[in-house]
Protein backbone atom coordinates (compact mmCIF):
# COMPACT_ATOMS: atom_id res chain seq x y z
CA UNK A 1 0.00 0.00 0.00
CA UNK A 2 1.17 3.45 -0.72
CA UNK A 3 1.50 5.99 2.15
CA UNK A 4 -1.42 8.10 2.28
CA UNK A 5 -1.15 11.99 3.44
CA UNK A 6 -3.96 11.83 6.35
CA UNK A 7 -5.29 14.79 8.21
CA UNK A 8 -6.64 14.30 11.70
CA UNK A 9 -8.08 16.39 13.99
CA UNK A 10 -9.91 15.92 17.78
CA UNK A 11 -13.04 17.52 19.46
CA UNK A 12 -11.72 20.20 21.68
CA UNK A 13 -14.13 18.76 24.33
CA UNK A 14 -11.64 17.90 26.89
CA UNK A 15 -8.44 16.84 26.35
CA UNK A 16 -9.16 13.23 25.82
CA UNK A 17 -10.13 13.28 22.33
CA UNK A 18 -6.47 14.68 22.00
CA UNK A 19 -4.95 11.98 24.07
CA UNK A 20 -6.41 9.57 22.30
CA UNK A 21 -5.11 10.47 18.50
CA UNK A 22 -1.42 9.48 19.93
CA UNK A 23 -2.03 5.88 19.87
CA UNK A 24 -3.61 6.32 16.22
CA UNK A 25 -0.82 8.73 14.75
CA UNK A 26 1.83 6.61 15.80
CA UNK A 27 0.20 3.51 14.00
CA UNK A 28 -0.35 5.69 11.14
CA UNK A 29 3.11 6.96 10.89
CA UNK A 30 4.69 3.47 11.99
CA UNK A 31 3.21 2.62 8.58
CA UNK A 32 4.80 5.11 6.49
CA UNK A 33 2.11 7.66 6.37
CA UNK A 34 2.01 11.22 6.37
CA UNK A 35 0.15 12.90 8.98
CA UNK A 36 -1.11 16.83 9.15
CA UNK A 37 -3.12 17.47 12.65
CA UNK A 38 -5.55 20.39 12.66
CA UNK A 39 -6.22 21.57 16.18
CA UNK A 40 -5.10 24.39 18.77
CA UNK A 41 -5.13 25.99 22.16
CA UNK A 42 -4.18 23.28 25.11
CA UNK A 43 -5.12 20.42 22.42
CA UNK A 44 -1.95 21.74 20.22
CA UNK A 45 0.36 21.77 22.92
CA UNK A 46 -0.30 18.14 24.04
CA UNK A 47 -0.15 16.54 20.58
CA UNK A 48 2.86 18.23 19.81
CA UNK A 49 4.92 17.31 22.72
CA UNK A 50 4.14 13.63 21.35
CA UNK A 51 4.55 14.69 17.86
CA UNK A 52 7.26 17.40 17.56
CA UNK A 53 8.18 17.58 13.99
CA UNK A 54 4.41 16.77 12.35
CA UNK A 55 2.75 19.34 10.25
CA UNK A 56 0.35 21.36 12.19
CA UNK A 57 -2.43 23.45 10.57
CA UNK A 58 -4.16 25.69 13.13
CA UNK A 59 -8.51 24.76 13.07
CA UNK A 60 -10.45 26.82 15.62
CA UNK A 61 -12.58 24.45 18.66
CA UNK A 62 -15.98 24.49 19.73
CA UNK A 63 -15.03 26.20 22.61
CA UNK A 64 -18.17 24.73 24.81
CA UNK A 65 -18.15 26.06 28.77
CA UNK A 66 -20.41 24.03 30.98
CA UNK A 67 -22.16 25.73 34.12
CA UNK A 68 -21.51 25.14 37.71
CA UNK A 69 -25.39 24.38 38.36
CA UNK A 70 -26.03 20.30 37.45
CA UNK A 71 -29.79 21.06 36.88
CA UNK A 72 -28.63 23.44 33.81
CA UNK A 73 -26.42 21.78 32.12
CA UNK A 74 -28.70 20.92 29.02
CA UNK A 75 -30.23 24.63 28.74
CA UNK A 76 -26.61 25.68 29.06
CA UNK A 77 -25.88 23.00 25.86
CA UNK A 78 -28.98 24.38 24.27
CA UNK A 79 -27.87 28.26 24.59
CA UNK A 80 -24.57 27.24 22.95
CA UNK A 81 -26.17 25.21 19.84
CA UNK A 82 -25.19 28.37 17.96
CA UNK A 83 -21.83 28.52 18.51
CA UNK A 84 -21.31 24.84 18.06
CA UNK A 85 -23.16 24.99 14.49
CA UNK A 86 -20.85 27.90 13.66
CA UNK A 87 -18.05 25.74 14.20
CA UNK A 88 -19.45 22.57 12.74
CA UNK A 89 -19.76 24.91 9.69
CA UNK A 90 -16.25 26.82 9.66
CA UNK A 91 -14.39 23.29 10.12
CA UNK A 92 -16.47 22.00 6.86
CA UNK A 93 -15.54 24.72 4.67
CA UNK A 94 -12.35 25.16 6.35
CA UNK A 95 -11.43 21.53 5.41
CA UNK A 96 -12.56 21.78 1.42
CA UNK A 97 -9.81 25.18 1.73
CA UNK A 98 -7.16 22.70 3.27
CA UNK A 99 -7.72 19.64 0.64
CA UNK A 100 -6.91 22.44 -2.07
CA UNK A 101 -3.75 23.25 -0.69
CA UNK A 102 -2.32 19.48 0.82
CA UNK A 103 -4.63 16.95 -1.38
CA UNK A 104 -5.04 14.94 1.66
CA UNK A 105 -6.06 10.78 1.09
CA UNK A 106 -7.78 10.70 4.22
CA UNK A 107 -9.97 12.77 6.30
CA UNK A 108 -9.70 11.16 10.31
CA UNK A 109 -12.31 13.03 12.34
CA UNK A 110 -12.39 12.22 16.38
CA UNK A 111 -15.93 13.74 16.73
CA UNK A 112 -15.66 16.75 14.93
CA UNK A 113 -18.79 16.37 12.65
CA UNK A 114 -18.08 18.95 10.16
CA UNK A 115 -14.95 17.10 9.70
CA UNK A 116 -15.50 15.52 6.00
CA UNK A 117 -14.95 16.22 2.92
CA UNK A 118 -17.33 14.87 0.04
CA UNK A 119 -14.51 14.18 -2.17
CA UNK A 120 -12.33 12.42 0.64
CA UNK A 121 -12.56 8.84 2.34
CA UNK A 122 -13.33 10.52 5.78
CA UNK A 123 -13.36 8.48 8.75
CA UNK A 124 -15.23 9.35 11.98
CA UNK A 125 -14.60 8.00 15.51
CA UNK A 126 -16.57 8.02 18.52
CA UNK A 127 -17.13 5.86 21.20
CA UNK A 128 -20.73 7.50 21.77
CA UNK A 129 -23.25 5.51 19.10
CA UNK A 130 -25.84 6.08 22.33
CA UNK A 131 -26.09 9.18 23.86
CA UNK A 132 -27.42 8.99 27.30
CA UNK A 133 -30.33 11.85 27.30
CA UNK A 134 -32.77 13.07 30.06
CA UNK A 135 -35.33 11.06 28.52
CA UNK A 136 -35.59 7.60 26.42
CA UNK A 137 -37.06 9.73 23.46
CA UNK A 138 -34.61 11.96 23.46
CA UNK A 139 -32.05 9.32 23.33
CA UNK A 140 -33.68 7.49 20.23
CA UNK A 141 -34.18 11.16 18.57
CA UNK A 142 -30.76 11.84 18.99
CA UNK A 143 -29.04 8.69 17.75
CA UNK A 144 -31.52 8.47 14.72
CA UNK A 145 -30.03 12.10 13.60
CA UNK A 146 -27.16 11.14 14.87
CA UNK A 147 -26.71 8.10 12.74
CA UNK A 148 -28.16 10.01 9.62
CA UNK A 149 -25.51 12.51 9.83
CA UNK A 150 -22.96 9.70 10.40
CA UNK A 151 -23.38 9.06 6.05
CA UNK A 152 -21.86 11.54 4.99
CA UNK A 153 -18.31 9.76 6.42
CA UNK A 154 -17.18 6.21 5.07
CA UNK A 155 -16.51 4.58 8.45
CA UNK A 156 -16.82 4.89 11.92
CA UNK A 157 -14.30 3.73 14.15
CA UNK A 158 -15.36 2.72 17.82
CA UNK A 159 -12.31 2.94 20.42
CA UNK A 160 -13.71 -0.03 22.19
CA UNK A 161 -13.87 -4.06 22.02
CA UNK A 162 -17.36 -5.16 20.94
CA UNK A 163 -19.68 -7.69 22.80
CA UNK A 164 -19.55 -8.41 26.56
CA UNK A 165 -15.93 -6.70 27.29
CA UNK A 166 -16.92 -3.58 26.20
CA UNK A 167 -15.25 -0.63 28.26
CA UNK A 168 -18.53 1.75 26.94
CA UNK A 169 -21.27 -0.34 27.75
CA UNK A 170 -24.22 1.08 25.80
CA UNK A 171 -22.77 4.52 24.76
CA UNK A 172 -20.29 2.08 21.94
CA UNK A 173 -22.45 -1.29 21.94
CA UNK A 174 -25.84 -0.35 21.03
CA UNK A 175 -28.72 -2.33 19.85
CA UNK A 176 -28.74 -0.32 16.74
CA UNK A 177 -26.37 0.24 14.95
CA UNK A 178 -25.25 2.92 11.88
CA UNK A 179 -25.48 1.58 8.79
CA UNK A 180 -21.83 2.93 7.25
CA UNK A 181 -18.74 0.41 8.05
CA UNK A 182 -18.31 0.11 11.61
CA UNK A 183 -14.88 -0.93 13.26
CA UNK A 184 -14.05 -1.39 16.75
CA UNK A 185 -10.38 -0.43 16.72
CA UNK A 186 -9.82 -1.84 20.22
CA UNK A 187 -8.46 0.46 23.10
CA UNK A 188 -6.31 3.76 22.85
CA UNK A 189 -3.75 4.34 25.69
CA UNK A 190 -1.19 6.69 24.56
CA UNK A 191 0.72 5.46 28.27
CA UNK A 192 0.11 1.94 27.55
CA UNK A 193 3.86 2.16 26.20
CA UNK A 194 5.60 3.62 28.97
CA UNK A 195 4.44 0.13 30.71
CA UNK A 196 5.52 -2.21 27.86
CA UNK A 197 8.29 -0.50 27.12
CA UNK A 198 9.20 -0.54 31.00
CA UNK A 199 10.22 3.39 31.10
CA UNK A 200 8.33 3.88 34.04
CA UNK A 201 10.19 5.07 36.57
CA UNK A 202 9.08 3.41 40.10
CA UNK A 203 11.86 4.29 41.92
CA UNK A 204 10.19 7.89 42.75
CA UNK A 205 8.36 8.61 46.07
CA UNK A 206 5.23 7.42 46.53
CA UNK A 207 2.46 9.45 46.70
CA UNK A 208 -0.90 7.88 48.26
CA UNK A 209 -3.41 9.51 45.62
CA UNK A 210 -2.82 11.50 42.15
CA UNK A 211 -5.77 13.66 41.05
CA UNK A 212 -6.06 13.82 37.33
CA UNK A 213 -8.21 17.13 36.72
CA UNK A 214 -9.94 17.54 32.92
CA UNK A 215 -12.20 19.49 30.56
CA UNK A 216 -13.94 22.27 30.05
CA UNK A 217 -14.65 25.17 32.63
CA UNK A 218 -15.98 26.21 35.06
CA UNK A 219 -16.57 22.43 35.86
CA UNK A 220 -12.31 22.01 36.08
CA UNK A 221 -11.87 24.91 38.47
CA UNK A 222 -14.35 23.24 40.64
CA UNK A 223 -12.98 19.84 41.39
CA UNK A 224 -9.57 21.26 41.07
CA UNK A 225 -10.46 23.38 44.33
CA UNK A 226 -12.42 20.18 45.51
CA UNK A 227 -9.33 17.95 45.74
CA UNK A 228 -6.69 20.62 46.25
CA UNK A 229 -8.11 22.14 49.35
CA UNK A 230 -9.47 18.43 50.69
CA UNK A 231 -5.90 16.56 49.97
CA UNK A 232 -3.88 19.41 52.03
CA UNK A 233 -6.55 18.26 55.06
CA UNK A 234 -5.26 14.34 54.89
CA UNK A 235 -1.56 15.24 56.14
CA UNK A 236 -0.53 12.57 53.46
CA UNK A 237 1.19 13.15 49.91
CA UNK A 238 -0.33 13.62 46.87
CA UNK A 239 -0.36 15.25 43.57
CA UNK A 240 -3.22 17.13 41.27
CA UNK A 241 -2.27 17.80 37.52
CA UNK A 242 -4.53 20.14 36.29
CA UNK A 243 -4.75 19.53 32.35
CA UNK A 244 -3.60 22.96 31.63
CA UNK A 245 -0.95 22.52 28.91
CA UNK A 246 -0.69 26.17 27.88
CA UNK A 247 -0.64 27.32 31.53
CA UNK A 248 2.89 26.92 32.18
CA UNK A 249 2.93 29.06 35.32
CA UNK A 250 0.20 27.72 36.74
CA UNK A 251 1.66 25.66 39.87
CA UNK A 252 0.98 24.95 43.69
CA UNK A 253 2.52 23.03 46.39
CA UNK A 254 2.30 22.30 50.16
CA UNK A 255 3.42 20.58 52.77
CA UNK A 256 2.28 17.68 51.20
CA UNK A 257 0.59 18.49 47.85
CA UNK A 258 2.00 19.47 44.70
CA UNK A 259 -0.18 20.85 41.74
CA UNK A 260 1.23 20.73 38.28
CA UNK A 261 -0.29 22.29 35.08
CA UNK A 262 0.26 19.74 33.07
CA UNK A 263 2.65 16.41 32.61
CA UNK A 264 3.85 15.09 29.61
CA UNK A 265 2.66 11.17 28.67
CA UNK A 266 6.10 9.47 30.39
CA UNK A 267 5.66 11.65 33.75
CA UNK A 268 2.22 11.19 33.89
CA UNK A 269 2.80 7.32 33.71
CA UNK A 270 5.54 7.85 36.82
CA UNK A 271 2.91 9.57 38.70
CA UNK A 272 0.30 7.45 38.09
CA UNK A 273 2.74 4.09 38.75
CA UNK A 274 3.87 6.12 42.38
CA UNK A 275 0.00 6.34 43.53
CA UNK A 276 -2.13 4.10 45.13
CA UNK A 277 -5.02 5.90 44.37
CA UNK A 278 -6.25 7.58 41.38
CA UNK A 279 -9.12 10.03 41.41
CA UNK A 280 -10.41 11.47 37.86
CA UNK A 281 -13.42 12.95 36.05
CA UNK A 282 -13.79 9.97 34.52
CA UNK A 283 -14.04 10.58 30.66
CA UNK A 284 -13.64 7.67 28.46
CA UNK A 285 -10.26 8.39 27.41
CA UNK A 286 -8.70 8.64 30.45
CA UNK A 287 -10.39 5.28 31.83
CA UNK A 288 -8.72 3.72 28.85
CA UNK A 289 -5.68 4.76 29.86
CA UNK A 290 -5.60 3.79 33.07
CA UNK A 291 -6.35 0.65 32.43
CA UNK A 292 -2.72 -0.82 32.11
CA UNK A 293 -1.88 0.62 35.58
CA UNK A 294 -4.55 -1.29 37.45
CA UNK A 295 -4.52 1.13 40.04
CA UNK A 296 -7.35 2.21 42.70
CA UNK A 297 -10.20 4.10 40.66
CA UNK A 298 -12.04 6.96 42.00
CA UNK A 299 -14.83 8.51 39.41
CA UNK A 300 -16.43 11.86 40.25
CA UNK A 301 -18.31 12.54 36.76
CA UNK A 302 -18.72 16.17 35.56
CA UNK A 303 -22.71 17.11 37.02
CA UNK A 304 -25.28 16.86 34.74
CA UNK A 305 -22.73 15.49 32.17
CA UNK A 306 -24.65 12.09 31.63
CA UNK A 307 -21.64 10.55 29.33
CA UNK A 308 -19.82 10.67 32.16
CA UNK A 309 -22.61 9.46 35.08
CA UNK A 310 -23.15 6.81 33.13
CA UNK A 311 -19.90 5.47 32.65
CA UNK A 312 -19.34 5.67 36.49
CA UNK A 313 -22.32 3.75 37.50
CA UNK A 314 -21.54 0.96 34.43
CA UNK A 315 -17.38 0.96 36.19
CA UNK A 316 -18.59 0.74 39.33
CA UNK A 317 -21.06 -1.93 38.23
CA UNK A 318 -17.99 -4.01 37.06
CA UNK A 319 -16.05 -3.44 40.38
CA UNK A 320 -13.27 -1.38 37.72
CA UNK A 321 -14.07 1.54 39.48
CA UNK A 322 -16.22 3.64 42.59
CA UNK A 323 -17.74 6.43 41.35
CA UNK A 324 -18.78 9.21 43.78
CA UNK A 325 -21.19 12.50 42.58
CA UNK A 326 -19.11 15.73 42.62
CA UNK A 327 -21.87 17.00 45.10
CA UNK A 328 -21.02 13.98 48.03
CA UNK A 329 -17.60 14.07 47.49
CA UNK A 330 -15.81 13.52 50.71
CA UNK A 331 -12.29 12.93 50.33
CA UNK A 332 -11.31 10.84 53.68
CA UNK A 333 -14.63 8.80 52.90
CA UNK A 334 -14.18 7.86 49.14
CA UNK A 335 -10.34 6.99 50.01
CA UNK A 336 -11.27 4.57 52.90
CA UNK A 337 -13.86 3.11 50.54
CA UNK A 338 -11.58 2.93 47.82
CA UNK A 339 -9.40 0.75 50.48
CA UNK A 340 -12.57 -1.71 51.29
CA UNK A 341 -13.58 -1.88 47.53
CA UNK A 342 -12.85 -5.81 45.89
CA UNK A 343 -11.72 -3.65 42.48
CA UNK A 344 -11.49 -6.06 39.74
CA UNK A 345 -8.97 -5.08 36.35
CA UNK A 346 -10.78 -4.11 33.02
CA UNK A 347 -10.04 -6.09 29.98
CA UNK A 348 -7.62 -4.34 27.45
CA UNK A 349 -7.25 -5.10 23.86
CA UNK A 350 -5.03 -2.78 21.78
CA UNK A 351 -5.39 -1.21 18.55
CA UNK A 352 -4.38 -3.80 15.88
CA UNK A 353 -1.67 -2.35 13.17
CA UNK A 354 -2.95 -5.29 10.99
CA UNK A 355 -6.32 -4.20 11.58
CA UNK A 356 -5.74 -0.83 11.17
CA UNK A 357 -3.84 -1.41 7.77
CA UNK A 358 -6.65 -3.34 6.10
CA UNK A 359 -9.28 -0.56 7.14
CA UNK A 360 -7.16 1.97 5.28
CA UNK A 361 -7.10 -0.52 2.44
CA UNK A 362 -10.91 -0.89 2.16
CA UNK A 363 -11.17 2.85 2.52
CA UNK A 364 -8.45 3.71 -0.19
CA UNK A 365 -9.19 1.62 -3.21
Amino acid sequence: MKPLSICISPLDWGLGHATRCIPIIHALKAQGHTIYIATEGHHEVILKEAFPDAPFLPLRGYHVRYTKNRSLFFANMFLQAPKVLWSIINEYYWLKQMQKRYSFDLIIADNRIGFYHKKVPSVFITHQLNMIMPFDWASILFQKLQYAWLKRFDACWVPDMEGPNSLSGKLGNPAVKPSIPLWYMGCLSRLHSNISNKTVNTNNVPIHFLGIVSGPEPQRTILEDLIWEAGNKQELPFVVVAGLPKNEQYHKASQTGTLYHHLSGSHLANQISNASYIICRGGYTSLMELIPFEKKLIIIPTPGQTEQEYLGKYWQEKNWAICIPQNEFNLASALLKAKQFNFTTPPFSEISSELLASQLKQLTL
